[in-house]
């Protein structure tokens, strides 16, 4: 980052893991990054809480607070523990879909 000069802002969008790093490598430089978050979200109103993030010490709702947040704000934490609080729901539905398509 410093051989590039002036750098305005960064934007990340992609895997969890990769812009939790991407915000570890920006902020030590005071570059302003912003991470377009993919939670699991249900309804899309913020009423099933599925997609429910901590940023800046605040609850939101990624689907409709975000997806677009502080990178810098954002509990990486929390938000990788509540990825996984589904796991044996998505396993069980797609072994569900593996039967019905005769897989």
């Amino acid at each position: 980052l410093l051989e590039k000069g002036n750098i305005d802002r960064v934007i990340a969008i992609g895997p969890t893991i990769m812009m939790k790093f991407c915000a570890k490598t920006t902020e030590p430089f005071g570059v302003p990054t912003v991470v377009s978050l993919n939670p699991i979200m249900v309804d899309g109103t913020g009423m099933c809480g599925c997609c429910r993030v901590s940023v800046g010490g605040e609850t939101k709702f990624a689907c409709v607070d975000g997806p677009d947040f502080d990178a810098h704000q954002v509990d990486w934490d929390l938000l990788f523990a509540r990825q996984r609080i589904y796991l044996d729901e998505e396993k069980r539905s797609f072994e569900l879909w593996q039967c019905q398509c005769g897989s």
